[in-house]
């Protein structure tokens, strides 16, 4: 009874089409962004992205079928594109270190969450415990995919923030969509590249070839990326509405 209303909703969205949830996914983060932006400021933001960096390694984990994709897709992508829009969002309002050290809030809270929950499977087991195995479904992590991913996340966001502080000097802090957008597809496009070469080329047993790296791994999920990038520009344009003054 107590997840019957959960089991509902989720039901509901399971009947719609899944590019219309993966917009009430992206809304709901701006909201939530918005809102944490509002009332705590900076400390909203380093929150969010703390929160964002383990959910999208969690959400990866499922794979849906989008109409306009022959193969089934691994979510995470919208979770992870609202990342970039935090960290420009934090260059925007406090400044290039502000960012960085978003960064490395976020890395560590990753590799933390990571050693609390192969402790806590440590623990032996009671037969027939569901949650157990669900748990290490979610928590054993493949140290191929956890090396991949956290490399590629700090260097990509790293671009990001230092191109956003360089467009910024540049246009003289005109064309806030120039500097929100670009900095977005470049930064996404260095994390596409990055992660795919080390998880399924260099550290992969079995590497995939060339062809399938660029079009299958780099490419396939690049495009809605640049979709996200495009539609987080109004956000930033929000976020002078929506700060503390």
């Amino acid at each position: 009874m107590d997840t019957a209303i959960v089991a509902s909703i989720i039901q509901y969205l399971q009947g719609t089409s899944v590019e219309l949830v993966s917009v009430y996914l992206f809304v709901t983060s701006v909201i939530t962004i918005l809102g944490l932006f509002r009332y705590l400021g900076l400390h909203g933001l380093y929150a969010y992205n703390v929160i964002a960096t383990i959910l999208a390694n969690i959400q990866v984990l499922k794979i849906s079928q989008f109409s306009l994709s022959p193969e089934p897709v691994a979510l995470g992508t919208i979770t992870f594109a609202t990342i970039f829009l935090v960290s420009d969002m934090i260059t925007e309002h406090y400044g290039k270190e502000a960012a960085q050290r978003s960064i490395w809030i976020s890395f560590s809270a990753q590799i933390i969450v990571t050693i609390l929950m192969v402790l806590t499977l440590g623990h032996t087991p009671v037969i027939g415990d569901a949650g157990h195995v669900a748990m290490e479904t979610l928590f054993i992590p493949s140290p191929r995919l956890v090396i991949a991913s956290l490399v590629s996340f700090v260097i990509s966001l790293m671009i990001d923030i230092q191109l956003y502080n360089a467009i910024n000097r540049w246009t003289h802090q005109r064309f806030l969509w120039l500097r929100t957008s670009a900095s977005t597809i470049v930064g996404a496009l260095a994390d596409n590249i990055i992660f795919s070469t080390l998880a399924w080329v260099i550290l992969s047993p079995t590497p995939v070839s060339m062809h399938t790296l660029i079009y299958t791994y780099i490419l396939g999920t690049y495009v809605a990326r640049v979709l996200i990038a495009i539609a987080s520009t109004p956000v930033m344009y929000l976020s002078y509405w929506v700060k503390q003054k």
